[in-house]
């Protein structure tokens, strides 16, 4: 028979082995629980991109498109799509229905040739890329024409191709200025601040930079389109870090067009020609890739612009289909136990410890 205690000669108690063996295996199984907890706790969390819907076809009528390039999302959920083309904007509600357009192929105020970029700032004006005139056009939400800057040239807020614009918490805009090789940053009403990049495949240099966008933290990452990378910098254009080569695998891109971040600072970009979209830490760790070649849902051809709404829904201008496509995150179930399953677990075996007496 086994004894919890036993007679000690020297005064006192012993434990004996049987209770030694409950009261180690306890501390073991406590051991793991902590261990095992915090170990799941930092493991990344593996997502999967799931389709929600679609809109858009090839054509000139409401909610047709012709090689949208570029989309951004207002507070309301609303969808703005740079109708490149067609030379127009078009106006969606977050289900894909029509609500308005404006713009027609011009050099006058409200007209465009090619719109590649749409942004939408801190009060819900819009604000347009007009590429080929070489200027910015900004609207109220409605389309109503509010002002415009910029002109033909290398000089401060001249502009050669235009791309795509991002817009800071402090109401401050990003033009990637393409075909000069630099990104331009503006005050909310359009006067010119600073500038950075020269052509070239050095940290802070660009090969036709396309996509910008801004995190919480004002930080502003560029698709360095013929580089094959994303830079990273800070406000005020001091380089931070990079990725991407060449290539189409994890982390690789073959010329990639827009980029997004959303709410926790994940970096989504446009791999144009290798048709997907891939997602990665602020400071380039990948975290997942979906896509692929062909016109089926959630599938692309030459995506560019990405948005990213505030519930994290992600919109995509699939830009060779001539379509929209929605998608959201779900994080996928895993082989590994779960914090609240490794409790019971623990629960169990110390049960049955203690019950073997």
């Amino acid at each position: 028979m086994s004894l919890s205690k036993n007679n000690n000669p020297a005064g006192g108690s012993i434990i004996t082995r049987s209770k030694w063996t409950r009261t180690l295996g306890v501390a073991l199984v406590l051991s793991l629980l902590f261990t095992g907890t915090v170990a799941l706790a930092a493991l990344p969390q593996p997502e999967q991109p799931v389709f929600v819907l679609k809109w858009g076809s090839y054509g000139t009528g409401n909610r047709e498109f012709d090689h949208p390039y570029d989309l951004a999302v207002d507070k309301k959920g609303n969808v703005f799509v740079a109708d490149t083309c067609n030379h127009r904007v078009q106006e969606f509600n977050s289900k894909g229905m029509f609500l308005r357009e404006w713009g027609i192929l011009g050099t006058g105020k409200g007209q465009f040739n090619f719109t590649m970029g749409v942004a939408v700032d801190n009060t819900g004006n819009i604000l347009i890329a007009d590429t080929c005139n070489d200027r910015i056009q900004k609207f109220s939400s409605e389309g109503v024409f509010l002002g415009t800057w910029g002109s033909p040239g290398v000089g401060n807020a001249q502009f050669k191709y235009p791309y795509e614009i991002a817009v800071d918490s402090s109401g401050n805009m990003y033009v990637a200025d393409s075909g000069n090789h630099r990104i331009q940053k503006f005050t909310s009403t359009g006067a010119f601040i600073t500038k950075w990049g020269s052509y070239g495949s050095g940290e802070g240099q660009f090969s036709y930079p396309h996509g910008v966008a801004i995190d919480n933290a004002g930080n502003v990452y560029v698709a360095d389109y013929n580089n094959n990378r994303v830079q990273k910098f800070t406000s005020d254009g001091v380089y931070i870090t990079q990725w991407g080569s060449r290539g189409a695998g994890n982390g690789q891109f073959r010329n990639p067009k827009g980029v997004a971040v959303d709410r926790q600072g994940n970096v989504y970009v446009g791999d144009y020609y290798n048709n997907r979209i891939q997602k990665f830490t602020s400071e380039g760790v990948f975290l997942a890739s979906w896509g692929g070649k062909g016109a089926g849902d959630g599938q692309f051809s030459t995506p560019k612009g990405v948005a990213i709404d505030d519930s994290g829904n992600i919109y995509v201008a699939d830009t060779g289909n001539s379509r929209v496509q929605k998608f959201r995150i779900d994080p996928t179930p895993n082989s590994y136990v779960s914090d609240s399953a490794a409790i019971v677990i623990a629960v169990a075996i110390v049960a049955a410890i203690f019950k073997k007496r």
